[in-house]
């Protein structure tokens, strides 16, 4: 090697001798580390390599997710943080963030969009208009329904359009069909949910008698649906308008309670004089009639604090006397099936459709039994809400009931039951009806599937018909006891063929009531799924009406808590930013919601002004 006993040799020999060394041009080599892996069941650790693209594609998906400001690229300590994670890391500008975020909606928009074109099923829908912060731009929100392939029920933001003004329901439906065609879906519509404002009864009548008309189920009888919430929420609000005057004392006091940090702690120490657990007093949107019940709830839990605290503060002039108090408690045990139907319509983790029929029976109960109340201000209630139950009651088209009976643990049972409580003269007439009505809508789904279902039998009958074959030439030497079994097999035949054979809904009819469906942890989807081969066209039928939404609140709550009213973080952007973000956000987490996994909640919901003090509840 030399004899100057420096590294001159030793590289010449190297370069010449060792060319497949692995050391090789380490200048542009990825930074590598071991990490564990992140496929679930996995327990092993793999190879991880720095890739700038990969980071900066994750980093934009959580400004999206988590709805950070665009601008916070700027922030000097996030900048900090990420140059002390990964040195290697380019934090990018505001507005290349912004084109990164606009291209990954973009990315998903293309999936859903083949996603929802190869599913064989119809489609709902709920649509509802919203406002920027400082009321200037209206916004169309379009959210899409369904039951995927494997039998799971999703629910897609497909749109967030600006809706210029006037928000007439001829513009709105313009609106709408634009919409439904932009995604290929408007030969897939089955159902529209919509809150039970003028213009969106107008709507549906500029849809019905225009280019939805022939592409409808049942002639597009079963296409408008109201929003059960706000149903609910016009019926309460009616009846607790005569008790105005001891829920604004109970307003008057949670806020006066909250003023100071002086005025809780004397509440913090009367709760524990009276050996009561202490909770924040919290009043509610006056607006929404569910989040008055629940401060209703929480005063009456409050109510020996609230009492000890009247003898500790002589600045507290709020007076509720034991009448004012016994009428709260009968008010509550009121609005207590009020409060279950609203809770249970504004799911989304399960079809909703099901209980609006038996829930807003139950209403009707309700009311009747508030007429018999011994507390006069109860059944003035009663007559305030009665007139409204029954308006939107005889708007409500037979589709509820349908959903009803498509519900193993119900079928035409519950529907009876209820029938003969509010038309004990002629439930009859409207029995008759409603079967008619669900054999006409069976009919019109058989005719559309039975052509396929027809082939795929074929195509098994055939398989099963060359086997049967084979199987005969190979039992030759039994051939005795083939002809015997052969006459028998006619014989059977013959006879079947003498008796009616029953629909396949008639057979769904004529079955009892599944007793493992009384289970309180029964999975309606579940049931149908497994029933998919024994009732093949009726599964068709109610996969689409088990879609339909009761309530567009889920879909209301996904933008704020405060109304339907832009965040303040969105409320600058541009309309195309506006909807690449709301829409983007909402895929990106049902990816992660869907499969059991928690995302958190995004910015906008921690920062709300008023989150600790009102108590907002649903969208109601």
């Amino acid at each position: 090697m030399g004899n100057q006993r420096g590294t001159g040799s030793l590289r010449h020999h190297i370069n010449k001798a060792c060319k497949n060394r692995p050391n090789k041009n380490q200048r542009g080599r990825l930074q590598t580390m071991l990490k564990t892996s992140n496929v679930a069941g996995e327990n092993k650790v793999v190879v991880w390599e720095f890739n700038q693209a990969t980071c900066r594609r994750l980093f934009a998906i959580m400004v999206i997710v988590h709805e950070y400001p665009f601008n916070c690229v700027s922030h000097h300590y996030l900048r900090v943080f990420l140059k002390e994670l990964q040195p290697q890391f380019k934090l990018v500008s505001r507005n290349t963030l912004r084109s990164d975020c606009l291209g990954i909606f973009e990315e998903e928009r293309k999936l859903l969009y083949e996603e929802l074109g190869k599913l064989n099923c119809k489609m709902s829908f709920s649509t509802d208009l919203w406002t920027n912060h400082s009321g200037d731009r209206g916004f169309m929100a379009l959210t899409c329904h369904y039951i995927d392939d494997s039998w799971k029920i999703r629910k897609r933001i497909i749109n967030f359009a600006h809706l210029p003004s006037p928000h007439t329901g001829k513009h709105i439906a313009e609106a709408f069909f634009s919409m439904l065609v932009m995604w290929n879906l408007d030969k897939k519509a089955f159902s529209l949910v919509v809150d039970n404002a003028s213009s969106n009864d107008a709507c549906i009548r500029e849809l019905l008698n225009g280019p939805m008309r022939d592409a409808l189920p049942a002639n597009g009888s079963v296409f408008h649906q109201r929003c059960g919430c706000h149903i609910l929420n016009l019926i309460v609000q009616d009846g607790i308008s005569v008790v105005t005057d001891e829920i604004e004392k109970i307003r008057e006091t949670m806020k006066y309670l909250r003023h100071s940090q002086a005025r809780m702690e004397r509440f913090q120490l009367a709760a524990s004089q009276v050996k009561v657990p202490f909770k924040k007093p919290a009043w509610d949107v006056p607006t929404r009639w569910n989040s008055t019940y629940l401060m209703l709830d929480l005063a009456l839990q409050l109510r020996k604090s609230i009492e000890r605290y009247a003898t500790l503060d002589k600045h507290y002039t709020i007076k509720i006397d034991d009448l004012e108090w016994e009428a709260l408690e009968a008010l509550m045990d009121c609005l207590k099936v009020f409060y279950a139907a609203t809770l249970k319509f504004s799911g989304s983790k399960y079809p909703t459709l099901n209980y609006f029929f038996p829930e807003f029976c139950d209403v009707f109960v309700s009311i009747k039994n508030m007429e018999k109340s011994d507390y006069p201000f109860i059944v003035l209630m009663a007559e305030k809400m009665m007139p409204k139950w029954e308006r939107y009651w005889t708007s409500a088209n037979t589709l509820l009931a349908i959903a009803c009976v498509m519900d193993p643990r119900c079928k035409l049972t519950v529907v009876e039951y209820y029938f003969k409580l509010i038309y004990p003269d002629n439930y009859e007439w409207y029995m008759q009806n409603l079967n008619a009505c669900i054999n006409a809508l069976f009919k019109e789904y058989l005719e559309a599937y039975s052509t396929s279902l027809q082939s795929q039998t074929d195509s098994s009958s055939g398989t099963q018909s060359q086997s049967q074959r084979s199987q005969t030439c190979g039992a030759s030497s039994s051939g005795t006891v083939n002809n015997i079994r052969a006459g028998l097999k006619s014989l059977l035949a013959e006879k079947k063929t003498t008796e009616p054979v029953k629909s396949e809904l008639e057979q769904y009819l004529s079955e009892p009531l599944d007793a493992t469906a009384l289970e309180e942890e029964f999975d309606i989807l579940v049931w149908w799924k497994l029933k998919v081969h024994t009732y093949p066209v009726l599964a068709r039928l109610t996969r689409d009406i088990l879609a339909v939404p009761a309530s567009t609140v889920a879909s209301e709550s996904t933008f704020s808590t405060s109304g339907r009213t832009l965040s303040t973080v969105r409320n600058s952007l541009s309309d195309e930013s506006i909807e690449a973000l709301i829409c983007a956000q909402d895929w990106l987490r049902s990816k992660v919601t869907e499969k059991g996994g928690e995302v958190g909640a995004p910015l906008w919901t921690s920062a709300e002004p008023t989150s600790d003090d009102t108590i907002c509840g649903s969208q109601a």
